[in-house]
């Protein structure tokens, strides 16, 4: 019997997270993959507020708090006065961070590579069609 949807996509989530954690951690060994993801959010958003990334994240905001000190003692994102409200911070990417974006997104790259390896290239652009459609009727009303 194959296994339910719900239980193949969170088998397929997890493997996916220690293979981008096995390639993170080669190019620097205390990253792994909500370090990618935060790059890769940033790298697209920034700036942005703490929240705004929180919310891109799906994370709580403590734990995006623990992320950006981290990549901020990287020299990776620094905060800033946010430009329209003085009250609020923006988390702006580093020429550091940028680098380091490039470098991990080439490791992420291989990461899914290495997933989707069994795949054709048709197959593959089915999958992505397929699993667009899922995430989309889920998130309409």
């Amino acid at each position: 019997m194959p296994p339910s949807f719900g239980l193949l996509l969170r088998q397929v989530r997890d493997g996916l997270v220690r293979q981008l954690d096995a390639e993170m951690k080669g190019a620097l060994p205390d990253f792994g993959f909500s370090h990618y993801v935060g790059l890769k959010i940033l790298a697209s958003h920034s700036p942005c507020t703490a929240n705004e990334l929180a919310q891109a994240l799906d994370q709580t905001p403590s734990a995006v708090t623990r992320l950006l000190d981290k990549l901020e003692a990287l020299g990776y994102v620094r905060r800033e006065p946010h430009a329209l409200d003085r009250r609020a911070l923006q988390i702006v990417m580093t020429d550091e961070g940028r680098q380091m974006w490039v470098q991990l997104k080439q490791r992420g790259d291989a990461a899914m590579d290495y997933a989707l390896r069994d795949l054709t290239p048709d197959e593959r652009e089915q999958l992505i069609s397929l699993m667009t459609r899922v995430r989309d009727s889920l998130n309409s009303p």
